[in-house]
């Protein structure tokens, strides 16, 4: 016996959905267009048109929603601010830099010391 194929359909989003009707509803625009530049069908747009103007509008049943993991959420603060704290931690880590260096000078110029020190008293 034959078996049928399973048709892949597209399942948009409700979020996907309501911004296509608002674009839709806006005066001076073509509905078909909006349809056209979104990709989906022109007759499709209509129904979503009309479930939103009945209160029916909804998710399809078979849509999984995306939910990202928490790990995976991208933060999205302005770039100023994230400049700002670079510049912040470059700082910090400049001074620390410059706090071990400043150590391991006065060290060196100990050992020195310490070295004319014993080479006087061998003599």
């Amino acid at each position: 016996m034959g078996q049928t194929k399973k048709r892949n359909y597209d399942r948009y989003t409700l979020e996907f959905k309501h911004q296509a009707v608002k674009l839709a509803n806006h005066p001076k625009v073509i509905a078909k267009d909006i349809a056209e530049s979104l990709g989906i069908h022109p007759v499709m747009l209509y129904r979503w048109r009309m479930e939103y103007k009945n209160g029916e509008l909804r998710e399809n049943k078979h849509m999984k929603s995306k939910k990202v993991s928490p790990k995976r959420q991208e933060k999205r603060t302005d770039p100023l601010v994230e400049k700002e704290a670079e510049l912040a931690k470059a700082n910090k880590r400049i001074k620390e830099l410059e706090r071990a260096l400043e150590n391991r000078t006065e060290e060196l110029d100990l050992l020195k010391k310490a070295k004319r020190f014993f080479e006087k008293t061998k003599r």
